[in-house]
């Protein structure tokens, strides 16, 4: 069998999560498909293309053909069922647009596929469809299955893609006809599992947690050993990680903390210029704040080897399984998480859930166990290390991924 893989970006050389769990699924995989094709829906023109990779690559996704016209057409009932689900408020004319969007992309790629099979139609029951994505292009695979419906198509599932309260007007449209048409959702959180079980009861046999796979590193994070205390982020500095926030936390901190902290941020994007200028508006004095940027992974690698970090946070408001934090867990640092998404299981497992509004009391007597007690240090180390072993392995994961895949597409 042959199987599609609709993403966005990959395999294009860039470091990101997309990058990183899906050549750990594809890896893992590779061995049950006749062929893999990767369908990435961003332009690949002039773009560095990772270097030894193996499966197909389809370039011309972004052609426009003139049957788009008609298939939106056609299926215009898909979209007058949608839009009659939104809510008459405030967030109506914005919802209504990104409805339409939705589906004027997810028609795009429905015509694209459609054409992409033409005078091949024997084909089409000997490959299935995989969207890394919950989102448009999942959507456009699903209007393929209405003339098709043996065609097995399944998808992934992680934080914006799962989460309604992270859209206009909380909600993801066609959500409730994607996953009616839809074989299976992988969802990379149990959380994220719970949440669409409580939210389609219905299809609850369609959902299915599958953990993201970190590989075991050769060596383990240091604590600081020079009396001062080390707290280290990972992430795009998107507001839902809200590293504002965090910041005005640490600046409440500065007034009162009894030892020397060193913040470091790693990881760019759109508001890393303004946090910049945040940090310097806050005036911190006991407390140094240094935004590293985006780094490549083996300058990330040698950051985890050679810095000490005593605390790795993530305070997001919303979360899948965060990778970076998983990763940072592989390293055994301590780590402290606020108690949404994923980061529920990782907070009670290690004990360091942190409560979505916290303030600096609650992060100094976390900072203060951890500098202070060494015991309560090293076990938070090993907490953070078991975790990763358990849950996120790529080792004893790789096979279970491979088996999942088998039994959705009905390979033997």
């Amino acid at each position: 069998m042959n199987l599609i893989v609709i993403c966005s970006d990959y395999p294009i050389a860039k470091e990101n999560a997309e990058s990183s769990l899906l050549r750990f699924q594809l890896n893992s995989i590779k061995k049950s498909f006749e062929k893999i094709i990767l369908l990435p829906t961003v332009s690949l023109k002039n773009k560095k293309i990772l270097a030894g990779f193996e499966h197909e690559i389809i370039y011309n996704f972004r052609s426009f053909k003139i049957f788009t016209i008609l298939n939106f057409i056609k299926n215009s009932k898909f979209l007058l069922n949608d839009l009659q689900k939104i809510k008459f408020d405030k967030t109506f004319l914005n919802s209504l647009s990104r409805s339409i969007s939705v589906y004027f992309k997810s028609i795009f790629l429905f015509t694209f596929i459609e054409d992409y099979f033409k005078n091949q139609e024997n084909k089409i029951e000997n490959t299935a469809i995989y969207s890394f994505w919950f989102n448009d292009s999942t959507l456009g695979a699903l209007f393929f299955k209405t003339k098709y419906p043996k065609m097995k198509i399944f998808s992934g599932a992680h934080g914006h893609d799962l989460f309604a309260e992270r859209h206009v007007g909380n909600r993801i449209p066609f959500r409730e006809i994607s996953i009616n048409l839809i074989d299976n959702v992988l969802v990379c959180s149990s959380e994220g599992k719970q949440y669409l079980d409580k939210n389609y009861p219905r299809f609850k046999n369609k959902f299915t947690h599958v953990n993201s796979g970190i590989s075991r590193k050769a060596f383990k994070a240091k604590s600081s050993n020079d009396g001062k205390f080390r707290i280290l982020t990972l992430s795009r500095t998107h507001p839902v990680k809200r590293i504002s926030y965090l910041l005005n936390i640490l600046k409440d901190l500065d007034s009162f903390a009894d030892f020397e902290i060193e913040y470091y941020h790693i990881g760019g994007g759109q508001e890393l210029h303004n946090l910049k200028e945040l940090s310097k508006n806050l005036k911190f004095k006991k407390i140094k704040i240094f935004f590293l940027g985006k780094i490549p992974d083996l300058d990330l690698e040698f950051f985890f080897k050679t810095s000490p970090i005593d605390v790795f946070l993530n305070v997001s408001s919303s979360e899948g399984t965060c990778l970076s934090l998983v990763e940072a867990m592989s390293y055994s640092a301590p780590v402290l998480v606020t108690e949404v998404g994923g980061n529920i299981s990782i907070g009670n497992y290690c004990s360091t859930g942190l409560s979505l509004d916290f303030d600096s009391k609650e992060l100094s007597n976390y900072f203060k166990k951890i500098y202070y007690n060494k015991e309560f240090r090293e076990k938070l180390k090993s907490n953070s290390f078991n975790y990763w072993e358990k849950n996120h392995s790529s080792e004893s994961l790789s096979h279970k991924i491979d088996e999942i895949f088998r039994f959705i597409c009905n390979l033997k």
